[in-house]
């Protein structure tokens, strides 16, 4: 693979047949979600995340992803939503705490056969206090992992909003920092929209990556991503609709997976599925008799998530996480937008040019060169456009390039500029040919030459 992909695998898609369900080609390490921290630093062993991890379903995801060279992790959280986070304060102050916990970890990673771990504490970043505390941890913790384990891996899982504290201080203790770049929207929104907006509105993906970039190197960034939306009631089939309130009287706000959004397309061919170019999503609206009332779902889908991966790949990241593994069903689309942007990335442009418009003013030529280029493989290409005119014998006649860019697949480069030639009188008439080239530090891609008649 071109890039990590990280996929998150929680206890509730964990059954006796989630081991034929994954395509391991597609997937760097799958993080088993997850293991419950309490306050006093033990392992919660009564929540139905530690039972299943401990399970033989997990065990046989473990085995089939080892014999294909895929990393498997624990995934430790600490949730505390609590007025204080009382919780995580009990943890957090506490080395005694600390040291149970990574005492308790160490254990069931070696006797999980895993390859690392990755943390999930929220929230971490409502005190600067808090984040320099969690970051303490974050040290030990990693600390202690190496010893016992060399080649293992540590992933934070980031919250998009977090400080420059938590996100600068753990650069040097983490291998990767999942940023979740996602729930923009969410049950308690005021209109319906992107889950995960790529761009073109207030907070944004493209926002939140940028702001860890100043903190973070990229090839320390995972690129969070969804495999899921929401179903919220509306009063209108408008895009960015208005969300019916109080949402509880008209049936309330339900997530969907891209699974469930695709079955439920399926068996409403009336119901028009479209695309939200603006934002990047997915979205349709139906009419629900139980409730009376529209509803409007927005779902991240095979585009949008295809321009979250060439964001990633022209930004430099290390990958993308997948929150989470098995939200697509039985739907090959978002597998097959993996393997082709990460797994069996096709490089392949096409380029172009127009004949030159030859003219003579006040006894001078001029040419006007138009180039043009499309991505036909899978993958962005950064790269330059260079052209020359020469003779038929090869002599040069003119030549230019213009500056690098970054051109994406599917989309029309164009570019246009006039140039001089020479004198006339200098200048015997006959034929030139004009080439193009689209050149990256790995490939040359040429145009044909064309060939045009200069008069004068």
């Amino acid at each position: 693979m071109t890039h990590e992909v990280y996929g998150y695998l929680p206890y509730w898609r964990l059954d006796s047949g989630t081991v034929n369900k994954i395509d391991y080609r597609l997937v760097s390490t799958i993080a088993f979600f997850g293991l419950g921290i309490l306050g006093n630093g033990a392992i919660d062993r009564n929540w139905i995340g530690y039972r299943e991890y401990v399970g033989e379903p997990a065990a046989a995801v473990t085995n089939a992803a080892h014999d294909q060279g895929v990393r498997v992790v624990p995934t430790f959280q600490l949730f505390d939503m609590a007025a204080g986070a009382p919780k995580m304060s009990m943890f957090l102050d506490s080395t005694e705490n600390q040291d149970r916990f990574i005492a308790e970890a160490l254990d069931l990673m070696a006797a999980r056969q895993a390859d690392g771990a990755n943390l999930d504490f929220e929230p971490v970043t409502a005190l600067n206090a808090r984040a320099a505390k969690f970051v303490a941890f974050v040290a030990r913790f990693r600390a202690a992992m190496l010893a016992r384990f060399p080649d293992s891996q540590l992933v934070n899982a980031t919250s998009a909003g977090a400080n420059q504290t938590t996100v600068q201080g753990l650069v040097p203790y983490v291998d990767r920092q999942m940023i979740m770049t996602y729930n923009y929207r969410w049950t308690g929104s005021t209109r319906t929209g992107a889950v995960a907006p790529l761009d073109n509105t207030t907070r944004t993906v493209k926002i939140h990556i940028a702001k860890m970039l100043q903190w973070a190197p990229a090839t320390s960034i995972l690129l969070g991503v969804p495999y899921y939306g929401y179903d919220w009631p509306v009063t209108s089939t408008d895009p960015n609709a208005l969300v019916q309130r109080p949402t509880e009287k008209f049936g309330g706000v339900d997530s969907v997976s891209y699974a469930s959004a695709r079955d439920y397309l399926a068996a409403h061919p009336e119901v028009q599925r479209q695309y939200d170019a603006v934002e990047g999503s997915g979205f349709y609206t139906y009419w629900s008799e139980t409730e009376q009332t529209w509803r409007q779902v927005y779902f991240e889908e095979e585009r949008s998530l295809a321009d979250k991966y060439d964001f990633a790949i022209v930004t430099g990241l290390a990958g993308i996480g997948i929150w989470t593994l098995g939200n697509d069903g039985s739907y090959r689309e978002l597998r097959d937008v993996l393997q082709a942007k990460f797994y069996a990335p096709v490089h392949a442009v096409t380029v172009g040019a127009k004949l030159p418009v030859i003219t003579r003013r006040e006894g001078v030529v001029y040419a006007t060169v138009r180039v043009r280029a499309i991505v036909t493989g899978t993958v962005p290409e950064r790269g330059a456009f260079e052209w020359t005119i020469r003779t038929p014998s090869g002599k040069r006649i003119s030549s230019g390039t213009w500056p690098a860019e970054t051109l994406y697949p599917g989309r029309l480069a164009t570019h246009r500029v006039k140039v001089r030639l020479g004198l006339a009188s200098k200048m015997p008439a006959g034929t030139l040919v004009l080439r193009v080239k689209f050149v990256t530090t790995t490939k040359t891609w040429k145009s044909l030459a064309i060939e045009v008649r200069q008069p004068y």
